[in-house]
């Protein structure tokens, strides 16, 4: 029955892949190649890879995921995160005062914004301001704590806050929301658009083409190491069946990352002539379900809690990933800061204690339908999903949708665009929804910081024995920077999360790319692996 049951569900999410298949018509103009590039261009080393945006939005504030893989080459941090650690970005040094209220950056000298704009401390306080005063960025104490912003002298800035919190530097290593941008491009007020795209990268925005591609071109006055690559290619491919093809043809060089490449075509693409891949070790961040206390369904933490023992995460990873992506028991990485806690409840797969916790809880299976019923209402969910990360997002909701349909649990699954979708989870009209959890920099602090403010967490609580406390505790954790307290908090919080199932963590998701091996030998990802860095690129030559 397990090998029946599973094959169901895999045999469920092809179909649905095929559904999304469509034909692409990505042609380049007539008077240049199949890569963007021209005849007088042939002796260039050009890249090419597909994307499924277009890079109209290139945005430091507002990025599409499926543009992470070109964000790198054209913005840069003042500080990033490699393997565990803060390094270095466009700040070279740094450093608290006692109190750990002050945090000074040292910047780069001599470092230019491809407009031709210096980048210097003027420039950091233009970008630190506009960030600032986006509502959006609440979780981001880093940014939102600012009280003044001093500029010292032209190449150091210093940033002052009213209280101290260890997680503040962790708060400007997002690739995709805290880069520095060309002060005349950042109009102020709008954190959606951009009236250019001019960074520090190692890359230039040089051409777009609507609907086919983007030219980046090497920046030759770039401070850091300088990039193998004359040019990159990025082809606006949005369908997955025509980014493998173009692979296998020689179209594209590469594909690279979770939101373009599922885990079977990670596979399909190993089995071309010619092509090569790697995955990341390190896990980029986890897939979530949200629960909403405060639907009717599920303000009883017995419905909760037979969800959770509904799931199976290990039928899961082989049916979304093949295997690839581990079950995940806390919403974090387990190499972010602070996520080494051990948990004092778990829901381990137990489709018999979800049955009777439903049955204790009221809802009686009708079995005519096979939906649980109480009152004469049945037992249905709203599961949402931004559709962004469909080929991600999608696959996952259908196998809940199949394993809660085992104990009698309907799930309807409504998918809508990344800012509707985040807008919907606001206003609650969600029982059940998918997050893709922060990265190891930016957990676990963003993850808990924002729920003492956040709709729906924060009217469901107070139903919850215990919350006042929980939301106390986080409020107090935005002012703690002795380590020890720090971790202490982590492992009560954690416990609380899961142990009242207000988060049920599903899978580890890994990052990958696919590539032609003429001319790519090899990759080394970073600390935050969704996020493309071409100079741990390695050519085949």
């Amino acid at each position: 029955m397990k090998k029946s049951k599973l094959a169901r569900l895999i045999a469920a999410i092809c179909c649905f892949a095929m559904l999304l298949t469509a034909c692409s018509s990505n042609q380049t103009p007539a008077e240049t190649g199949g890569d963007g590039s021209t005849t007088a261009d042939s002796e260039k080393k050009v890249l090419t890879y597909a994307i499924g945006a277009e890079t109209t939005d290139l945005s430091t504030l507002y990025m599409n995921n499926s543009l992470y893989c070109t964000s790198k080459l054209v913005y840069e941090n003042l500080v990033d995160f490699d393997n565990g650690e803060i390094v270095p970005g466009l700040a070279e040094s740094w450093e608290y005062n006692d109190d750990q209220t002050e945090l000074t950056f040292h910047l780069r000298q001599g470092v230019t914004f491809h407009n031709g704009e210096p980048f210097n401390a003027e420039a950091v306080k233009t970008n630190l301001e506009h960030k600032q005063s986006n509502p959006s960025f609440y979780s981001l104490k880093g940014i939102t704590d600012i009280q003044e912003i001093e500029v010292v002298d032209e190449y150091t800035i210093t940033l002052h806050y009213d209280h101290p919190f260890y997680a503040y530097l962790q708060d400007f290593c997002w690739p995709d929301v805290n880069p520095m941008s060309a002060p005349e491009y950042i109009i102020p007020g709008d954190f959606q658009t951009i009236s250019g795209v001019a960074g520090t990268g190692p890359y230039i925005y040089d051409e777009y083409v609507a609907g086919e591609y983007t030219r980046f071109v090497r920046n030759e006055d770039y401070w850091g190491e300088t990039p193998y690559w004359d040019e990159i290619i990025v082809k606006y491919i949005p369908d997955s069946t025509s980014r493998l093809q173009a692979l296998q043809t020689g179209e594209i060089d590469m594909i690279y990352g979770g939101t373009l490449l599922t885990y079977e075509e990670y596979d399909q693409a190993l089995a071309m002539d010619g092509i090569d891949g790697q995955m990341a070790e390190k896990d980029t961040r986890v897939q979530v379900i949200t629960t909403n206390a405060t639907s009717p369904y599920l303000s009883d933490i017995r419905v909760r809690q037979a969800i959770a023992y509904a799931i199976d995460k290990e039928e899961m990873s082989v049916a979304i990933s093949n295997g690839y992506e581990p079950p995940a028991d806390i919403p974090a990485t387990r190499d972010t800061p602070y996520a080494d806690v051990e948990l004092e409840t778990t829901y381990d797969y137990d489709p018999d204690m979800a049955n009777q916790l439903l049955d204790e809880a009221g809802w009686l299976m009708n079995e005519s339908t096979g939906i649980r019923e109480k009152d004469g209402e049945p037992l249905s969910l709203l599961l949402t999903l931004e559709t962004g990360s469909t080929s991600v997002s999608m696959p996952t909701a259908e196998v809940i949708k199949s394993q809660l349909a085992e104990v009698g649990i309907d799930i309807t699954i409504y998918g809508t665009e990344q800012m509707q979708w985040y807008a919907d989870y606001l206003e609650g009209k969600f029982d059940l929804t998918l997050w893709h959890c922060q990265y190891a920099f930016a957990s676990p602090h963003c993850w808990f910081t924002p729920m003492d403010s956040m709709v729906p967490q924060t009217p469901s609580l107070p139903g919850i024995e215990g919350s006042d406390e929980f939301l106390a505790t986080i409020k107090e954790l935005t002012n703690m920077s002795d380590d020890q307290e720090v971790r202490d908090t982590y492992t009560y919080l954690f416990n609380y999360d899961v142990g009242n199932v207000l988060d049920i963590p599903l899978t580890y998701q890994k990052d990958m790319l696919v590539y032609n091996t003429d001319k790519i030998a090899g990759y080394t990802f970073t600390g935050t692996p969704c996020f493309f860095d071409i100079l741990s690129l390695e050519p085949a030559e």
